[in-house]
């Protein structure tokens, strides 16, 4: 919720209007025990398994979750200690919330943290429109939906070893200091929409066994820190994932050991790809690799070889000069193979000078005029040295006249032809690529 408030300098700015947590029934059960979290976890899944009539939730719970069975039984005295609580926080007279219905932590100043560790959701959960300080549900396991939207996470946001067996969906969040998935579960959807990831974004040892989304998701920390970036490595994306439109403001993530699904999408732009980072220049040129393979099998050569593009630039800056020098090259003379305008001006500047050079003979006082030879003479020879596969030079100059031309004028015919060489290469390469002639 927002409310508009007005100041004399600014014009009317939306602030959240919040309400204390303790005024929230399910976070009152959450905490029965204030900040000791040990007897908290105990309480809130005694009061779990207390109305679990479900066999199949009661069987994952044993079988593959994190989360232990507790080891008290919950009754009358959990209970009163319920009531009594309420009381204490000035909810007066609320009632045990309803085990079927959807825990809604909506619109709370959660100024205090929220500690979900090791705890088991058999219903839907929905966060939202809250500012939380101090977040972790790590080893906890939704096995319901999990919807986070709209929250501002102060601090690392922990989900480390969370098993998700329902959908997870996460909107709108700003996440300061990040996010740790590390080693979680994701059984069903995993989705994360315009989310900001500010620093630390882990997912490393992720299996997403149904379709994920990060869809217009910003990753806008920087890989000044070693710890600090964006970490997918040995996770397993086993349906379709969407990266389109997120964006990666300071480096590359991470792929080292990922699987990708053939059908990933990403999105080929100056805007969602840094040029210029701080991260290992292996690791930037690897991951433009694994997602150039990813887009050729998907037959978007467009995109594909935007991330050729990127891939050659870190080439280039990696290693001797000796071995970056044809890279950059490469870059400086064609854009990769992407542009056609570059060798074609490099093409009409070599053309341009070798015919003011030979022309400067041709009509200089004290050159000895070749038979008759002026300035249209000489663009023509200029033009001939660049094309010798045409053969013009052959059919309109002729063997004398090519013999008769002085050292210094055959040096720079010879250097003509081997320049234009690669630059017809590359211009080749730039029509194959406009036009895909492939």
């Amino acid at each position: 919720m927002r409310d508009e408030i007005e100041t004399p300098e600014a014009p009317a700015a939306p602030q959240r209007k919040l309400t204390p947590a303790n005024e929230n029934p399910w976070y009152v059960l959450m905490t029965l025990y204030g900040d000791d979290h040990e007897r908290n976890r105990e309480a809130w899944n005694a009061w779990v398994i207390y109305g679990l009539s479900q066999e199949h939730l009661l069987k994952k719970w044993k079988e593959n979750s994190p989360v232990s069975l507790p080891r008290i039984a919950w009754g009358a005295n959990l209970e009163k200690l319920f009531q009594k609580e309420c009381n204490l926080r000035g909810i007066i007279g609320a009632k045990l919330p309803d085990r079927t219905g959807e825990i809604r932590l909506f619109g709370l100043d959660l100024s205090s943290g929220l500690d979900l560790s090791g705890y088991f959701f058999t219903q839907p959960v929905t966060i939202a429109r809250c500012d939380i300080v101090d977040f972790s549900a790590k080893n906890a396991h939704f096995a319901g939906v999990l919807v986070i939207e709209d929250n501002t996470f102060h601090s690392q946001a922990v989900f480390y070893r969370a098993v998700f067996s329902g959908d997870y969906y996460s909107a709108g969040n700003e996440f300061a200091e990040g996010a740790n998935f590390r080693y979680a579960q994701f059984e069903g959807l995993m989705t994360s929409l315009q989310d900001t990831y500010a620093r630390e974004a882990a997912f490393s040892g992720n299996r997403f066994r149904e379709q994920v989304n990060f869809g217009f998701t910003r990753f806008s920390q920087t890989a000044s820190e070693i710890d600090h970036d964006c970490l997918f490595q040995n996770c397993e994306f086993l349906a379709p994932t969407n990266f389109r439109d997120a964006m990666f403001e300071g480096f590359y993530p991470d792929f080292h050991g990922v699987m990708l699904h053939e059908r990933t999408l990403f999105s080929a732009g100056e805007q969602f790809w840094p040029k210029n980072v701080e991260q290992p220049l292996e690791q930037a040129r690897s991951t433009c690799s694994s997602i150039r393979h990813i887009l050729a099998k998907q037959g978007l050569p467009e995109d594909e070889h935007f991330f050729f593009r990127r891939e050659m630039h870190f080439a280039g800056r990696i290693g001797s000069i000796w071995q970056r020098l044809p890279y950059l090259l490469f870059g400086l003379f064609s854009e990769y193979g992407y542009s056609i305008a570059r060798p074609f001006w490099w093409l009409f500047g070599i053309w341009m000078l070798g015919a003011i050079v030979i022309a400067e003979h041709f009509v200089a006082e004290t050159a000895q005029p070749l038979l008759g030879s002026d300035g249209w003479t000489a663009m023509a020879l200029s033009f001939s040295n660049l094309f010798p596969v045409f053969g013009f030079g052959r059919a309109y100059f002729g063997a004398e006249f090519l013999q008769a031309l002085p050292q210094h004028l055959k040096v720079l015919s010879g250097l003509q032809t081997v320049a234009s060489l690669p630059l017809l290469f590359f211009l080749g390469l730039g029509l194959r690529q406009r036009f895909r002639l492939r």
